[in-house]
Parts: C-alpha cells; sequence; structure tokens
C-alpha cells in the first residue's frame, strides 16, 4: 500500500513539475453506522492520538515558549484590528512596489475580496475539479457507501430529529442545532455515542468520553448541558452561572461560546467566556451586568476570577462542569489551577452537578484528574477504533532536507506544489518553531506571489488579531495559515490540505498534533516536514521512526538544492528578504537561539558557540537573513537577556548593554492637542521601558512607545509609555 501511495503521489507530482510557478471543498461525507463502546466505570489507557477539535462546521511548565524564552504566561497587548484582516495587515509589514501587488503591503486587495474571487473561481470549477462545499448535509441512502475518501467515518445514521422525537431533546433545542450552519442533520460516531448516554434524565450523570478531536464533541456536551438548563425546576436564577465549560486555549473557548450562542438562541439563557489577553475589569463588568447561564473559561483566568472577584458566589449553583480536551489542559501545566477550581465549586453533596471529561488520550494525569472531578461510578465512553486511535500512522507524509540558507526557498516551492495540486481547494497551514519565526514567515510570504491569502496566528498578536485571523482562515475556501503552536490542537479548521512544519518540532508528540490539522473527520491530507541537516536527529526519534514519513516525491527534481525552481525561488525569497524590517530578523534571531538553546546536545553536538556561528552566518547572508542593522553586523542582544537564555559568555553574540529605561516624556506633541510627548530612550531589543508622557485635554496618546530608535545603541525601543486612559483628559493609549 506504502508502494503504491508513493508511486501515486511521484506520478502526480512529477506531472506538475512544469506548473510549479503558475499561480494556480470538502463535500460532506455519506453517512455510516459506527459502532461505540460503553462500559461502567471502565478504566483504559490508550496510545496517544492527536488530530483535531470539535467539528464546529459540523454541527474548538513546557519546553520553551513558541518566542525561545522560558514559560511564563504573558497577556499579550491588546491593538484593535477589524474583524476581517487585511492581506498585508495579516503579517504587519508592507511590501515593495516591486513585487506583486496582489500580495504586497498595504497595496493590495482586501483578504474579504480575495476570498469572495477564490470562492467565485471556485464555484465555476476553476482551477480545479473540487467540489465546492456544499451547504447541505448529506442525505443516507442505501447502505450509505462513502462517496469518496474514508468520509465512513464521519457521520452515523441517528439523527438529531430522532433524538427530539424520543423525547430526549426539548423543541427549544432542536429550534438551536437547526440554526446551527451548515444544516446538521446527523450525529457523528462520538454524539451517537455520548448524548443518549447523557440524556438519560440523570441530573448528576458523569462521563469520561475518549474520541478524536474533530468528531463533534463540543456539541456532544453543550446539548446536554443546554437540556439541563431546560429541565431545571426550579429554573437557574439570572445572577448564577449554572455550566462552566473548562477550555485549554483562549482560541478553542471562543470557538465553544460562538457555538453555545447559537444553540442557546430559541432559550431565555445566556453564554459568556473569560480568557487570558482580555482586560479582566471588562470581564467582571460584563459578567455582573449580563446573564450567564454557560461561562466558557480557560483555566488561569478562571482561577483569577474566583481569587479576585464574586464568580465564586455566581458559581454557587453550578449544575455542570464540562474539562474539554483533558488531556492538553494537563499537558499545558494547569492542573494546579483545575484542582483550585474545582475547591472552589459548590459541594457535590449539597448541589449535585453532571460533570464531563471528553479527551482524546486517556492518560494516567487524566485518570487522575477524573478521580477528583467524577465519582467511581461514572460512565467511561470510547468511540476510538484501533485505526482511529493511529491515525498519525495513516496520514501520508513526506520530508524534506534542505540547507539553513534553502529553507524558505524549498517552502515556497514546496507551497506552489500544493497549490498546483489543490487548484482553488490549497488550504496550507505553516508551522515555525517560535513566534518570531511565524512573524517572519509571515511578512515574507506575505511579500511573494502565491495567489491566494496569506494569514497569521501567534502568541505575538493580540487576542482579537488572533480571532479575526482563525475566523478568515476558518471560512476560506483557500488559504494559508502561518501558525505557532498556539493553533496545533483544539482549533477547528475545516479542509485543511497539507500541514508544512518548517524547522524542527518541539517534539514527537508536537509534530502528531500539528499533523492532526488535515485529515480530519475522514477527510483526506497530507504533511510536509522541511528540516536542516542539524535537525534531521529529530527522524531518528523512535515514535518518528515509526511513522510512514517518506522522502518527498520532488526531493531529486524541484527540490533538489540545484535545480532551476530552488534557484528561481532564492532570487525571490532574497529580494523580498531585503524589504523586511530589521527589527522582526533581530526578534526572529533572538527567538530562534532561545529555542535551539534546548536542543545543543543534538542538533550542535553541545556547543552553544556552533549554534551561535550556524545563525549568525544564516543572519548575514545575502541567501539568509540579509541582516544589516544599526547594533553591529549581526543582531544584537540585551546582556540580561543573553543571561536568561544560558548563552552568557558566549563566543559570536553582539551583546549590547543593559535594559535601559525611558526618560520622562514632555508635554506636547500629541494628536489635536496638547497630548503626551514621547518617551526617552528605552533598551534595545524591544526590552525597554518606555516614559511616561503628560497627557493634556484632547490628547490622542498619553507617550510614544518606550524611545523609538532611543539611546546611543540605536536598538528599537520597548514596551509603550505608561500614561493610559485618565492620565490626561484626553489620553487614548499608553504608547504606540
Amino acid at each position: 500500500m506504502a508502494s503504491q501511495l508513493l508511486s501515486s503521489s511521484r506520478f502526480k507530482f512529477l506531472h506538475l513539475r512544469q506548473r510549479i510557478f503558475t499561480s494556480p471543498i470538502d463535500s460532506f461525507a455519506t453517512p455510516s453506522s459506527s459502532l461505540s463502546r460503553v462500559s461502567r466505570g471502565a478504566r483504559t489507557s490508550a496510545s496517544s492520538t492527536h488530530s483535531t477539535h470539535p467539528i464546529m462546521s459540523q454541527p474548538r511548565n513546557p519546553p520553551p515558549t513558541s518566542d525561545g524564552r522560558p514559560n511564563k504566561r504573558r497577556r499579550p497587548q491588546k491593538k484593535p484590528v477589524s474583524s476581517t484582516p487585511n492581506l498585508a495587515s495579516a503579517s504587519g509589514s508592507t511590501a515593495p512596489s516591486t513585487l506583486s501587488s496582489s500580495a504586497a503591503g498595504g497595496h493590495g486587495p482586501s483578504l474579504l475580496s480575495r476570498l469572495s474571487t477564490i470562492a467565485t473561481s471556485a464555484g465555476t470549477g476553476t482551477g480545479s475539479s473540487t467540489p465546492a462545499l456544499s451547504s447541505q448535509a448529506p442525505t443516507p441512502t442505501g447502505t450509505m457507501t462513502p462517496t469518496g475518501g474514508d468520509s465512513s467515518k464521519a457521520f452515523t445514521q441517528l439523527k438529531f430529529e430522532d433524538l427530539h422525537l424520543q423525547g430526549k431533546i426539548s423543541q427549544r433545542t432542536a429550534q438551536g442545532i437547526a440554526a446551527l450552519s451548515p444544516p446538521h442533520i446527523y450525529c457523528t460516531p462520538v454524539q451517537e455515542a455520548t448524548l443518549p448516554v447523557i440524556l438519560t434524565g440523570v441530573d448528576a450523570f458523569r462521563l469520561l468520553a475518549q474520541a478524536k478531536t474533530g468528531t463533534g464533541k463540543t456539541l456532544a456536551f453543550l446539548i446536554p448541558s443546554i437540556e439541563l438548563l431546560l429541565r431545571s425546576n426550579p429554573q437557574p436564577k439570572a445572577d448564577r452561572i449554572s455550566i462552566l465549560v473548562m477550555s485549554p486555549t483562549r482560541e478553542l473557548a471562543i470557538q465553544i461560546e460562538e457555538a453555545a450562542r447559537v444553540l442557546l438562541s430559541s432559550t431565555p439563557f445566556a453564554v459568556q467566556h473569560v480568557v487570558g489577553g482580555t482586560n479582566m475589569k471588562s470581564e467582571t463588568s460584563r459578567l455582573n451586568h449580563q446573564r450567564c447561564d454557560i461561562l466558557v473559561a480557560t483555566p488561569g483566568r478562571m482561577l483569577d476570577h474566583l481569587e479576585n472577584s464574586n464568580l465564586k458566589l455566581k458559581l454557587s449553583e453550578c449544575r455542570a462542569l464540562i474539562l474539554d480536551e483533558a488531556d492538553r489542559l494537563l499537558e499545558q501545566g494547569f492542573r494546579r489551577e483545575i484542582e483550585k477550581i474545582l475547591q472552589f465549586l459548590p459541594r457535590r453533596d449539597v448541589h449535585p452537578r453532571q460533570t464531563l471529561l471528553f479527551s482524546a488520550t486517556i492518560s494516567a494525569q487524566v485518570h487522575q484528574i477524573a478521580s477528583l472531578a467524577l465519582l467511581p461510578t461514572h460512565r467511561f465512553v470510547t468511540t476510538l477504533t484501533e485505526e482511529d486511535q493511529n491515525t498519525h500512522e495513516h496520514v501520508p507524509q513526506f520530508s524534506v532536507i534542505a540547507d539553513l540558507h534553502d529553507s524558505f526557498a524549498m517552502t515556497l516551492v514546496t507551497i506552489r506544489a500544493e497549490i498546483a495540486t489543490h487548484g482553488t481547494a490549497t488550504k496550507i497551514m505553516a508551522f515555525f518553531p517560535t513566534a518570531r519565526a511565524t512573524g517572519l514567515a509571515a511578512a515574507l510570504f506575505t511579500r511573494l506571489n502565491l495567489d491566494l491569502p496569506v494569514l497569521e496566528i501567534h502568541s505575538r498578536k493580540s487576542q482579537s488579531q488572533r480571532n479575526a485571523a482563525a475566523e478568515a482562515y476558518k471560512a476560506a475556501p483557500s488559504a494559508i495559515l502561518f501558525s505557532s503552536d498556539v493553533t496545533a490542537r483544539g482549533m477547528d479548521f475545516p479542509g485543511v490540505t497539507t500541514v508544512l512544519q518548517v524547522g524542527l518540532p518541539s517534539a514527537p508528540e508536537q509534530y502528531i498534533h500539528r499533523l492532526g490539522r488535515t485529515a480530519r473527520a475522514g477527510a483526506s491530507g497530507s504533511g510536509v516536514l522541511i528540516l536542516s541537516p542539524f535537525e534531521t536527529f529529530f527522524l531518528n526519534k523512535r515514535e518518528i521512526k515509526a511513522l510512514p514519513i517518506q522522502a518527498h516525491p520532488l526531493s531529486s527534481t524541484d527540490l533538489n538544492p540545484n535545480s532551476a525552481a530552488i534557484r528561481a525561488a532564492k532570487n525571490q525569497v532574497a529580494e523580498a528578504m531585503r524589504t523586511i524590517d530589521d527589527d522582526l530578523k533581530s526578534q526572529f534571531y533572538g527567538a530562534t537561539l532561545g529555542f535551539y538553546k534546548t536542543y545543543l546536545k543534538d542538533s550542535f553536538r553541545g556547543s552553544a558557540e556552533n549554534m551561535v556561528a550556524t545563525f549568525n552566518a544564516f543572519a548575514t547572508a545575502q541567501d539568509g537573513l540579509a541582516f544589516d542593522g544599526a547594533s553591529g553586523a549581526v543582531p544584537g542582544i540585551p546582556a540580561k537577556t543573553i543571561g536568561k537564555m544560558g548563552l552568557k559568555g558566549t563566543k559570536g553574540l553582539n551583546v549590547l548593554p543593559g535594559d535601559g529605561k525611558g526618560g520622562q516624556g514632555g508635554r506636547g506633541g500629541g494628536f489635536n492637542g496638547s497630548g503626551g510627548g514621547g518617551g526617552g530612550g528605552g533598551g534595545n531589543f524591544g526590552n525597554g521601558t518606555g516614559g511616561h508622557g503628560h497627557g493634556g485635554e484632547a490628547g490622542f496618546s498619553s507617550g510614544r512607545g518606550g524611545g523609538t530608535l532611543g539611546g546611543r545603541g540605536g536598538g528599537r525601543g520597548g514596551d509603550g509609555g505608561g500614561g493610559g486612559r485618565g492620565r490626561g483628559r484626553g489620553g487614548m493609549s499608553g504608547g504606540y
């Protein structure tokens, strides 16, 4: 089978060679029956499964952080963005006029117009024989033979209407399900296995459910939760939270909230969210003044509210607790928060509650949390077959080994090959090791003519920017999303054709999590891993060697370093790279050193100097970063930051003076009035602190960003000046 697949793939790619440099949805599967195993009080341990989160379209202390620094929770800066980001603003950069206007800077069309154009061409069949995404759910006929691919796993014969006719869901819940878009007619296997079991009328029902992400788990716990609210006698109080849903990420929490809001549309109940990276006071005000029956939260922010506001009182009559992606909650180090949150909830003997845990894997840690949240009489349900538990073993996967200086060119040729293969249905997720690498790649590829929208999501983007990019990518029939591991699991992105991983994944588990973004819910997909020679040790890890990763079919042709395709791509990459601001390159350089410092033994024979020399050469080369900054031949890093990375005294580093603080801003200089003046010279490399401006009446800003280009070192200023609302009657923001 593997040899046939490789032969078929090579045949396809070789016939597409002539189209590599040309510019160029999923239809729903037919239902089929599915078996699930249900046992009372069972305890099992399953092989690790890594795919994706509940399909919203079908009813969303670890290693170094994505920026290469020690793992500390940060709140992203809040930056106002439009709900539909422009192609250029998605990468935060402006392309030169010499490059393609369709992808360059602020001169290209908006993302919405690009998507409309692509959607129109997709609907007419231009460039692809792949049918456009149907807005109708499938209708089963006969034996319900799949229409193509592995679609038999997508749906079962059980209809939501059947549950309504059986009296298991109410008319109002049925109306909420009918309001979902696209229409939801049939249950997925996890919904078929769990809904009839949970909807037994037992208020204090407890369930541990194991199911792949991307199989409809969100509806599997929201529908019973809403039924619990509707059946409650007396009805829930308007000032009390009845249902608490815990989510591992902000994006997934908001995705769950959106689904809940639609399901509640025919009821008097309401849903809200509290997540990190947003204004806590605003959340508290919203919770105090607006109804909230279902609260979706991330653990850290939830604990903040419980300890510092009156949220404990609002949860005094909590009727249900749901832990979604329980395994990931624990992987991300939230066990302590979860245990504390459980202590804030009312005693179960006083207020019995329904408790549901959903997890892709059932590890020892999940069992430990289950023992705290559930009673020994809980039920265990799994919809995983042996094949489901090893989905990553069946997805076509290819590797490309490229010199560091060729890596971006290899990525460009690979992307164009995917576009030639999938046409207007091309939907790529490109993962990079750090947030800074993701940002640089997005800026670079925005400047290249890819003929599809370019979006980015990573921890250096504000929450509103990440939400806007996620929604745009979900809606796009064709796009490329540059991402750090913030989207590796949990988010629901339909129709992903290819997962591209550029650079070293942090662990085999992370490689598998990322790969799980494609081949969701019975759809097909593939993965491509691009590594430099010093990263190839990853392919020898036991878990990776067990996977069917093969050399890319184009490795001997267009992906050969000496091929005309690569030479042309390198020239295009070099031209675009020269237009990128040195600040982005410096940030990439520093974060990359911090990330690879963890892998010195495997990648650089334990030598920090070898690592620094490798990335110094890449930073200064014209086929690398082409860095030419004011701080020196290679990007400068503050001494304090170097110490935190454990690289103090390493030869080859450009050590900058300490992280200075900005001086006090003067009066005047405000927009439309006497706003705050600019802060003094801040520290270099983004670590300085801005000065406080003196806000004046009608002033637009309370001080510019801390010492922009301030200080003799010439480095970029750090955080925005103090200021903020109220530091002058017209002050709107603290630094910009």
